[in-house]
């Protein structure tokens, strides 16, 4: 499996985008539901010790995607605007709120596949809902 120049071969990102296209599996495949995002943005992420605390506590944020603090630097993201990377959900046929053309933004631990870049299982939050 080949990496992005200076891409780890995985590293947990945020990236927000916009579904470009989603996949289906046939009825009688293993659930399996994708999305095709083109990238907007993407920061590498870090887990501090405070959110690994609040992870188990009442504590913790009110959004998934909280838990995930953005890496500031001048470093630039993992995937350039305008790439694409594929979210896969395992044992979903379908994600609710999730169709072409919704903006979204996601954390999960970015890899490679012989396909591309791919995040398996993300968070997730809707941005908008197919407008431009």
């Amino acid at each position: 499996m080949s990496h992005q120049p200076g891409m780890r071969p995985r590293v947990r990102v945020l990236v927000e985008g916009r579904i470009s296209e989603v996949r289906l599996q046939p009825i009688g495949a293993l659930p399996r539901y994708e999305a095709e995002v083109e990238i907007r943005q993407s920061l590498r992420t870090v887990v501090s010790a405070q959110t690994k605390a609040a992870r188990g506590s009442f504590a913790a944020p009110t959004s998934a995607i909280a838990m995930d603090t953005p890496e500031l630097s001048d470093a630039p993201g993992p995937l350039a605007p305008g790439a694409r990377v594929r979210l896969i959900w395992h044992g979903q046929r379908s994600v609710p709120g999730l169709d072409a053309g919704t903006r979204l933004r996601c954390s999960g631990m970015l890899a490679r596949d012989a396909v591309g870049p791919v995040i398996y299982n993300p968070r997730y939050e809707i941005v908008s809902r197919h407008t431009p």
